[in-house]
This record gives C-alpha cells, sequence and structure tokens, in this order.
C-alpha cells in the first residue's frame, strides 16, 4: 500500500480501506516531512505502520485515501464519504488491478526491499550491497531466451534495491552530479 499521498495543506485525517477484510480504519495524519513531490510523508507515520501491519501479514488488498477533516468530523460529510466507500467495496473496485499480479509482485519486491533496508540500519547515505550480485532479480527465462536466440548478457538487470529508498539518494547523488539541480 502507498504511503505517500497528495497533499494540501489543511487537516486531513487517514482512512485505511481494506477490500479484503471489508473493513475501513480512521488513521491519524502526520505532518512532519514532505517527500520530493511536495505531498506528506506518512512512510514512517507509526500509526499507519500499525494498522497496516496487520493487512500486510494477511496479503490484503486495499488503499490508502486521505479526507479532509472537517468533512470526516461532520456526520453528514462522514456519512456521505462512507457511503461511497463502502460502494466500492460492495461493487469490488478494481482499480488497476486490471494488470493482475504486477501490483502484488511490485508490493512483494518493495516488502523485501524495505526488510533489507531495515537489516542496513535504515542508512540515510550509501549502503554497502547496493546493486551487488546478490541483489539482482533473475527471471527463470534465461531457456526461453537462448531458445529464442537472445543474448543472456543482454538480458535487463533489475535489483531488489530498484525498490529501496537508498535508490532515491543515489538519484539525487547521480543528477547533482550532471548537474540537473541548478
Amino acid at each position: 500500500m502507498s504511503t505517500a499521498l497528495p497533499r494540501q495543506d489543511e487537516e486531513k485525517t487517514l482512512l485505511l480501506v481494506c477490500y479484503t477484510c471489508k473493513t475501513i480504519e480512521e488513521v491519524p495524519f502526520l505532518k512532519e516531512r514532505k517527500n520530493d513531490q511536495g505531498q506528506w510523508d506518512q512512510s514512517e507515520n507509526p500509526f499507519l505502520q500499525r494498522i497496516v501491519y496487520p493487512h500486510d501479514q494477511k496479503g490484503c488488498k486495499g488503499r490508502l485515501v486521505d479526507i479532509d477533516a472537517f468533512l470526516w468530523m461532520s456526520p453528514k460529510g462522514r456519512k456521505a464519504a462512507l457511503e461511497g466507500i463502502k460502494k466500492q467495496l460492495l461493487e469490488g473496485s478494481i482499480g488497476l488491478d486490471i494488470l493482475g499480479d504486477f501490483y502484488d509482485v511490485k508490493a512483494t519486491f518493495s516488502s523485501d526491499a524495505m526488510t533489507c533496508y531495515s537489516q542496513h540500519n535504515r542508512p540515510k547515505g550509501q549502503c554497502p550491497d547496493y546493486k551487488s550480485s546478490s541483489k539482482i532479480l533473475k527471471p527463470d527465462t534465461a531457456a526461453d531466451r537462448k531458445e529464442a536466440g537472445l543474448d543472456l548478457k543482454k538480458m535487463p538487470k533489475t535489483y531488489l534495491c530498484d525498490f529501496c529508498p537508498v535508490k532515491s539518494y543515489n538519484m539525487m547523488k547521480h543528477n547533482t552530479e550532471k548537474g540537473y539541480y541548478k
């Protein structure tokens, strides 16, 4: 589940909508830091992590929604918001799941990358095994590629590191060296 949402400066409330459990949970919204896109970053929100964790363990599908806190606190506003969300739950909105298992795979890679990131004590700069050979994600397609006459050495390389926060550090370093931040 994504933890960065478009933000305005008014007060917000986060709602975790779980399509699997058919639940809606309120999460306190934190305004501590913004990400590169100017959105309030909720990735280190301890309330969010605590509420999302049981859903992640069960492999639930859901989404994080922000709503104007003033609207959420008014009885009419809350009722209207809940009716809209419940309608989506009952009708089974597929959203971007039209691409099938892609999002499940991406979520698994992201989760694995965060585990690795935590094992390296959440580095603020470079990670000791960033894009090392042990972090290459290889599909089991070598035989198919050989049969198709494709060079195995030219196979695209994807690393677990591509799903890690350390990648943003490396991208900033690269862009700074290229002079893109002037």
